[in-house]
């Protein structure tokens, strides 16, 4: 799995007081990466929204961004 920055994710915060500081989904105490690897599980968007008790378009706007930057990651190391 790629690294992901979050830090230019919108929805995604990450406070040293709240999960030691990991990159959550903003206003929930759920981790960005854990979204994420769900959905490469194969757990769809919906499922993992009501697993988790969040927003689904949360969820969705998450992957997207995560998908964007796995993008340009892997652009650049091909680059390298």
């Amino acid at each position: 799995m790629t690294e992901i920055d979050w830090s230019n994710c919108p929805i995604v915060e990450r406070n040293p007081l709240k999960m030691g500081g990991v990159p959550t989904l903003r206003a929930w105490r759920l981790s960005a990466d854990s979204i994420v690897e769900n959905y490469d599980y194969g757990v769809s968007a919906e499922e993992i929204a009501d697993m988790f008790t969040v927003v689904v378009a949360d969820v969705e706007a998450l992957l997207a961004y995560a998908e964007r930057a796995s993008d340009k990651a892997d652009a650049r190391s091909v680059r390298d």
